[in-house]
């Protein structure tokens, strides 16, 4: 659910089109599958999606005994009038209403929802409507969508158009109360993105329990398929900090949800995981399975969090249960009838969690099979995929790999951006507790241009900073080709995500965002206090 399009700080793509002459219905029923498929949760049936032309439906409105979201033609409209932010504004609405299918309350009680309405006549209240508008903002946000930046418009539009602007009518919110719960809506979702954008860095940085407790509190608030899976990753990555020789020599194609891999802790070279942190090691282990088989069940077709339980399965020492998993969930989408039609690179990630199946496989029953696998795909278009195979055929053909970070460096030209970017004073910022106890504490402050986000412990000091910056002129430069020859452990810098993968340059205090053809996204500049 949280989706991917996080971001505009997460998000890969971002729809700023505007809606086509083409029909109502085709248009709204495009935006609302691309809102349930990010959404991710296939537990519960798509709801149908009809235009209403009587335009009674309050705006919209969702039936659960139809499960059936009613779109007024007038709503569609005033979406329409938004111009190039027409998607956006409709993502909102239908996102609004696509949370009420999933909300159990409502489903119980079989009460209708309706955009304008929060009590007349309607099972819901200002609490689920809330939740809607947050959870709906999140989701359209995470599909690629604008929703934050027009939602205040879309609701004085909508009031207006329906005469109910500076009227007091029952179970009808003003529209200054609208607009009051609007505020604090936008002032949660972009918490939660923000939590969630910062959150992967500190995956990436190796702060991976204040990742867990970012990822932790935004599930408070959103139940989405990525959020399972990266929690999952950070608890992989975790139990990778206990180096165990016989099945950490491989780099695994962990990913995250912009989207997660990355190193490990420092290592002496022991030839076998210490026993005494085996038990620790076997939990995290566990936790993560336990996460990504969450995914799974919400949406059996989330190809990455298939691929990253078949290397949780080899990571716990189970490479004979992870190629039968592998043979169902993998092998079948890389090259059976039913073949994935996401991107090519997920497809490859999953070709490298099977050769290292095939690598840990007893007996080296199926190491020539590993081996033909990593050969081709160094040859891949995309840098993650031909570097990790490169450096899984080193491993396979025995060449050592310590768990110890090395340095990637970086071109003058990103250095010398990065040594411009400032990080701002933080001292009085509002801090916001992500977790039950209140021990971890989240602040952020926004510039035009950038963004700092703080992580600090209930002592009041902080713990990490990061800056994000958005740079114009090094956007789209090639950082990392997947012919460059790099040291075995220089790859514990690199963690794989759905679209790309991030890179960690400890040296220089930052994080590299980079798309699967090497091309420089963004850029983040860190201190850990």
């Amino acid at each position: 659910m949280l989706k991917k399009a996080i971001w505009p700080a997460v998000l890969c793509v971002c729809f700023s089109a505007a809606l086509s002459a083409a029909a109502p219905q085709s248009v709204a029923q495009g935006v609302l599958d691309r809102l349930f498929a990010t959404n991710g949760n296939y537990q519960f049936k798509k709801p149908k999606l009809a235009i209403s032309t009587k335009n009674n439906k309050g705006g919209a409105v969702y039936e659960p005994w139809r499960n059936t979201i009613y779109l007024d033609q007038q709503t569609y409209d005033i979406c329409r009038s938004f111009g190039p932010d027409s998607l956006s504004a409709l993502a909102f609405i239908l996102g609004h209403e696509l949370v009420h299918a999933y909300q159990a309350e409502l489903k119980t009680g079989h009460g209708s929802s309706n955009f304008l309405a929060y009590t007349q006549n309607y099972g819901s209240d200002v609490r689920l409507e809330k939740s809607a508008d947050i959870q709906g903002l999140f989701n359209a946000q995470l599909s690629g969508y604008q929703a934050i930046k027009v939602m205040p418009e879309v609701i004085e539009a909508v009031y207006n158009a329906y005469g109910l602007a500076g009227k007091a009518l029952p179970g009808y919110p003003s529209l200054s109360e609208r607009k009051a719960s609007t505020a604090e809506v936008l002032t949660i979702a972009q918490n939660l993105l923000d939590i969630f954008t910062s959150s992967n860095y500190l995956a990436v940085i190796g702060k991976y329990q204040l990742a867990i407790t970012g990822y932790e509190h935004i599930l408070q608030y959103y139940q989405g398929i990525e959020l399972y899976n990266n929690l999952g990753v950070a608890n992989v990555l975790l139990a990778q900090q206990y180096w165990n020789p016989p099945t950490d020599k491989f780099i695994y194609p962990l990913e995250v949800d912009w989207y997660t891999k990355i190193a490990q802790a420092i290592s002496r070279g022991e030839q076998s995981l210490d026993p005494a942190l085996e038990p620790f090691r076997l939990d995290c282990l566990e936790k993560a399975a336990k996460n990504f088989r969450t995914a799974i069940r919400l949406n059996p077709g989330y190809l990455p969090a298939h691929t990253n339980l078949v290397s949780t399965l080899n990571l716990m020492g189970k490479p004979v249960e992870a190629l039968k998993y592998a043979e169902l969930h993998l092998l079948k989408p890389i090259s059976g009838k039913k073949r994935y039609r996401g991107p090519k690179h997920d497809l490859e990630m999953a070709e490298i969690a099977v050769g290292i199946t095939y690598a840990l496989y007893p007996g080296g029953m199926r190491k020539k099979e590993a081996e033909t696998l990593f050969q081709r795909l160094t040859g891949s278009e995309y840098v993650a995929s031909a570097l990790y195979a490169r450096q899984n055929l080193n491993s396979l053909r025995h060449t050592q790999s310590e768990n110890v970070l090395a340095d990637l460096t970086l071109p003058d030209a990103f250095r010398q951006t990065l040594a411009a970017m400032q990080l701002p004073r933080t001292s009085n910022l509002e801090r916001q507790p992500l977790d039950e106890n209140s021990t971890v504490f989240f602040a952020k402050k926004r510039e035009r241009e950038s963004a700092a986000y703080v992580f600090s412990n209930d002592r009041g000091a902080n713990e990490v900073t990061f800056l994000r910056f958005q740079n114009r002129h090094l956007k789209g430069a090639p950082i990392l080709s997947g012919t460059q020859d790099l040291s075995a452990v220089a790859y514990r810098n690199l963690l794989a995500a759905r679209d790309g993968f991030y890179l960690h340059a400890k040296a220089d205090h930052a994080i590299i965002k980079v798309d699967s053809k090497g091309g420089v996204l963004e850029m983040v500049k860190y201190v850990v206090h």
